[in-house]
């Protein structure tokens, strides 16, 4: 059986033992400490190796116990492995990288020394044990902020973006004369030019000084400053294609032959931004942590792992394939959660993939609480859940009616960017319903992004029905309330407002409402109402046009006869003061005791409470029935993102024989076509009647 050293084989390298044991050949666990590091202990299996030789300081009786092992090959499991597999490497005259640069492979000042000295673009830097020395170059060459960091530490340990000497100070103070986590003494400080602009990663395999991009990635970080600059935030695997990922890896090859790295994984850490790429830093070895592995093998069907071990496993065929690109279908991310306060609801977004907590609900939360992979075939869904992930959206809950008040102007202007109907989902109406209903109480739901409003779910306690739901079933259509194309805000509300309301109603929704949209596995249940609409995109003479001869001939016939009584219909300039009571009295007199406003005393109030608001603002347009001065009836329709909707009617019943709400009804379609409005929607109810003046019809229903 084929036998491969693996230095260290912590973190990402954990999986390698596995890896190549999968492909017949067995693997030998070396480590360059007496004793597996704690840190790294969570992630070491010694069952994965087939030899797990005991430690020796002796490097020659390492050497002569690898010998008669017949290892053929030496890899660096981790960072702190890198160094003594490149010299256990050399020793067996196996194919390596060589002793000649392994420091400037692990030293972050003698490898970006050792990059500039071949014209490719790095910080400015410079290394000292004197913070008087390090302040007066970022005075006079680095500038500030300056990036102070230790020289051979791993990861974001000890990095720190000092904006001013005071902070400079407290970073040298932590860094100089320490030990870092891989046992390195920092004699010396490193200071750099910070750098703005994106970040990338570059992971590569090499094979006899011929490089193969394994996977190109993009970090995301929070906004830097003295503690986060080194955090990250998010991942995100990238297409191998375009010129993005040639210009990304043209750099990364130059920078990976200038520090000899020939055999093997390199991880290029690259800054992008308005003078092009400059290096960060690199690692002689894999992409640090399984999960950035396992994501992209589950994206893409293999990953920079997986090349690693081929390249070792079967060369000739890793050499013929070096050119391939790996192809990503769809979108991947990855997210370093940084609370848990949203256990519960990143569960249930739809791309996760996989979801790690790392404490118990309750127990004290670690710096990184855990990490979640988001995997899916639209780009779109993978963005959504990737922002609520990582906290873009913030969620609270307001009960307070003065508070609504206060909201109401935002609320309105995000309902003039939103596809949410104009009237059913602004204020006037909500605040109406929490007037005009007994035992409603408001909670109403709102997200903000940036400190910015974002979004609003505009729901309500019934202490009668025991439930959470919309405020009032006078409303035709129901929705969150989010900008045109804002999934994820539209997802944080309902994921919100199911994790916090155990008994929510979520009724009277479209199946093209943003609510829905946001819920990919929810469906429509309780279909009980049609909703026809009158399609008007092609104008008033295209929609006349599709209605049958005998409909045009009556609607003529009508307008002349309503004509010659000295009747006409169209919308009211202005609404007089008396419009609620009006329109009351036109329903009770057009449906007698069948009138819905006549049975039911908060609907009543409701209409009351809101009409005045809404013709006020404008997300009412009532229509009416003339003769001369004198009002005969009231259509009233509730204006959407586009089209007009006919709520109601009423008319005075001594005219029933000219047909008022069929008038009505012209006059507001008519109003429509004006106003370049898609369509005029009857909304609730299949009467028969509708269906003349209707081309098509759509279903609402419970959100389940």
């Amino acid at each position: 059986m084929r036998i491969v050293a693996i230095v260290d084989p912590y973190d990402a390298g954990s999986m390698l033992a596995p890896a190549f044991a999968s492909r017949g050949v067995a693997a030998v666990m070396i480590g360059s400490t007496p004793e597996v590091p704690a840190s790294e202990a969570v992630t070491f299996d010694p069952a994965s190796f087939a030899h797990l030789p005991p430690w020796s300081a002796d490097i020659a009786q390492t050497i002569t116990m690898l010998r008669r092992l017949g290892v053929a090959r030496v890899i660096a499991g981790s960072e702190r492995g890198v160094e003594l597999a490149d010299r256990l490497a050399e020793a067996l005259a196996l194919p390596g990288n060589g002793t000649r640069l392994s420091t400037a492979r692990r030293d972050k000042l003698r490898m970006s020394e050792t990059v500039a000295a071949q014209a490719i673009r790095t910080p400015r830097q410079i290394a000292s044990n004197s913070l008087e020395t390090l302040l007066a170059w970022i005075d006079t060459e680095g500038g500030w902020p300056a990036i102070l960091k230790p020289r051979r530490a791993k990861g974001s340990e000890g990095v720190r973006l000092c904006a001013t000497p005071d902070e400079a100070a407290r970073a040298f103070a932590a860094i100089s004369g320490r030990t870092d986590r891989l046992g390195s003494a920092n004699e010396t400080v490193l200071a750099q030019q910070f750098l703005k602009g994106r970040e990338y990663v570059v992971d590569t395999v090499s094979l006899d000084g011929r490089h193969r991009l394994a996977a190109l990635w993009a970090y995301g970080k929070p906004t830097p400053d003295f503690a986060t600059v080194g955090l990250l935030a998010t991942k995100q695997l990238l297409p191998a294609e375009g010129p993005l990922a040639e210009a990304l890896f043209d750099f990364a090859a130059q920078v990976v032959d200038a520090l000899g790295i020939r055999h093997g994984a390199g991880h290029c850490e690259i800054i992008v931004d308005e003078h092009g790429p400059a290096l960060v830093e690199i690692g002689a070895r894999l992409h640090g942590g399984p999960p950035a592995h396992l994501m992209s093998r589950a994206a893409t069907g293999t990953s920079q792992l997986d090349l690693l071990v081929e390249s070792h496993v079967d060369p000739d065929r890793f050499a013929a394939d070096i050119t391939s690109r790996y192809v990503l279908t769809g979108s991947t991310a990855m997210a370093l959660l940084r609370d848990d306060q949203l256990r519960g609801e990143i569960e249930t977004l739809p791309s996760i993939q996989h979801l790690v907590w790392n404490a118990a609900p309750g127990a004290p939360q670690p710096p990184v609480a855990g990490l979640a992979t988001l995997i899916h075939a639209d780009p779109a869904e993978v963005a959504a859940d990737l922002e609520i992930a990582t906290g873009g959206i913030i969620c609270r809950l307001i009960t307070d009616r003065d508070a609504i008040e206060t909201l109401a102007p935002e609320w309105r202007a995000l309902l003039g960017r939103s596809r949410a109907n104009r009237a059913f989902s602004g204020p006037d109406w909500y605040l109406a319903a929490l007037d005009a209903t007994p035992g409603l109480s408001p909670q109403l739901v709102v997200a903000s992004r940036g400190g910015q409003l974002a979004g609003i779910l505009p729901l309500a306690d019934d202490a009668s029905r025991g439930s959470t739901g919309f405020a009032t079933p006078l409303a035709d259509y129901n929705d969150v309330i989010v900008a045109c194309g804002d999934l994820a805000t539209a997802r944080r509300l309902m994921r919100f407002a199911r994790h916090r309301f155990s008994a929510l109603e979520v009724g009277c929704v479209r199946r093209d409402a943003d609510g829905l949209r946001a819920e990919p596995r929810a469906v429509l249940t309780e279909k009980k109402f049609t909703c026809p609409f009158a399609d008007l995109s092609s104008g008033y003479d295209a929609w006349l046009a599709s209605r049958t001869p005998r409909f045009r001939r009556d609607l003529a016939q009508l307008e002349r006869r309503a004509a010659r009584a000295g009747l006409s219909a169209a919308p009211l300039e202005r609404a007089p003061p008396d419009l609620a009571a009006r329109f009351l009295d036109f329903h009770q007199d057009r449906f007698g005791e069948r009138s819905l406003f006549a049975r039911d005393p908060t609907a009543r109030a409701f209409v009351e409470q809101a009409l005045p608001r809404l013709c006020q603002t404008g997300v009412v347009v009532p229509f009416a029935l003339r003769a001369g001065d004198r009002i005969l009836g009231l259509n009233l329709c509730m204006r959407g993102a586009d089209n007009l909707g006919y709520w109601n009617a009423g008319f005075d019943a001594a005219f029933a024989s000219f047909s008022p709400g069929a008038l009505m009804i012209h006059a507001a379609l008519r109003e429509a076509c004006a106003l370049g409005l898609a369509e005029l929607d009857f909304l609730r109810g299949a009467e028969a009647y509708k269906a003349r003046w209707c081309t098509g019809a759509r279903e609402i229903g419970t959100l389940a």
